[in-house]
C-alpha cells in the first residue's frame, strides 16, 4: 500500500473511533516551533539522533531559503552533539539546498509514513536503536503515525506557515478533522503544549 492510501486508510479508522489507530498520531512531545523543542530534555532521554521534516516544520512548503536563525539553531544542535537527519517525501531538487545549506544528512522521496523510509533514515544516522532516535515533523498523518509506529520518539511541532502545495494541503485538511475529533474526546488539543505524553 501506497503511503497516501495508508495516511487516508489511519484518517478513516479514526473517524470511526479505532483507539490503536488514534494512538498513532498522538505525539510523544509537542511544541510551538522546533525552536521551543526541550533538546536538554531529549539528551537526557537518550535521544541524540534527529530525524526532522523539512516542509512545514523547519521551512514554508516548497521554499529553499534558510534562514540565518534556522541555521545557527542547527549549530547548536550540533555542538550539543546531535545528529541529524533530514527526511522529505519531496523530490531532491527540494531537499539538497536545504541539507547543504544547513550542513546535515538527508533523505528524500521517503514515503513517510512507511517503515521503509524510517529504516532509511535509521541507515544514514548509523544506528539501529530506535531508543536513541526523535522525529520532528508537523503533519500527525505521516511524520507522528510514521514514527509511532516505528516506535520511534514523536514530536509534533505547529507549521510554520499556511502555505501548502497539494500534498502538504490535503494532509491538513484532514489533520484538522482529527485534532477536532480528538479534542472533542480530550485525547489531544493543539492549544496545549507539552513535553511528554501522560
Amino acid at each position: 500500500m501506497g503511503k497516501n492510501s495508508e495516511m487516508l486508510k489511519t484518517f478513516i479508522k479514526i473517524m470511526f473511533n479505532n483507539q490503536e489507530n488514534i494512538k498513532k498520531v498522538i505525539p510523544n512531545m509537542y511544541c510551538k516551533n522546533i525552536y521551543d523543542i526541550n533538546t536538554s530534555l531529549l539528551l537526557e532521554k537518550g535521544l541524540k539522533k534527529l530525524v526532522i521534516d523539512i516542509d512545514g516544520t523547519i521551512l514554508p512548503v516548497d521554499d529553499i531559503n534558510v534562514s540565518n536563525e534556522l541555521i545557527k539553531y542547527f549549530q547548536l544542535l550540533k555542538i550539543k552533539k546531535f545528529d541529524i537527519c533530514l527526511m522529505s517525501n519531496n523530490n531532491e531538487d527540494r531537499v539538497l539546498p536545504v541539507a547543504n545549506e544547513l550542513d546535515v544528512k538527508y533523505l528524500y522521496k521517503a514515503n513517510k509514513p512507511l517503515p521503509e523510509a524510517f529504516d532509511n533514515a535509521l541507515k544514514i544516522l548509523n544506528t539501529i536503536d530506535k531508543n536513541s532516535v526523535a522525529m520532528i515533523g508537523d503533519q500527525m498523518l505521516s511524520d507522528i503515525k510514521g514514527a509511532n509506529e516505528y516506535g520511534i520518539f514523536s514530536i509534533l511541532v505547529n507549521p510554520i506557515d499556511k502555505h501548502n502545495n497539494i500534498q502538504t494541503g490535503t494532509q491538513r485538511v484532514l489533520q484538522r478533522r482529527i485534532e477536532y475529533y480528538l479534542k472533542k474526546k480530550n485525547l489531544f488539543d493543539r492549544d496545549i503544549y507539552y513535553n511528554e505524553r501522560k
